[in-house]
């Protein structure tokens, strides 16, 4: 159980760092800051989806997958990601017409 906490954490902690790229990038209207901030949102999402497998599978061994705990948890995460992606894309192509 201990081993879904931790892999529960570094979940959080890559969410987090992905929320504070995406709240930078926002303050921020140089192109630079955008282009990197886009850059390392797309290299976050590889071991953030392999962090969310082997979540998925770690509650499997467990027998936890009748929760909605984690359904609701792996949902709104995807969510989040893709309307931070959108978002950054979104700003990405409003700078590199205007600027």
């Amino acid at each position: 159980m201990i081993e879904l906490n931790i892999l529960l954490l570094e979940f959080s902690v890559i969410l987090g760092i992905n929320i504070l790229i995406f709240i930078f990038s926002l303050v921020s209207t140089d192109l630079l800051v955008s282009s990197l901030s886009f850059l390392i949102f797309l290299i976050l999402l590889i071991p953030f989806y392999t962090l969310i497998e082997k979540i998925e599978a770690t509650v499997f061994a467990y027998n936890l997958e009748g929760l909605p705990f984690f359904k609701l948890i792996f949902f709104y995460s995807w969510l989040l990601n893709i309307f931070i992606g959108i978002g950054l894309f979104v700003e990405l192509i409003y700078l590199f017409m205007f600027c």
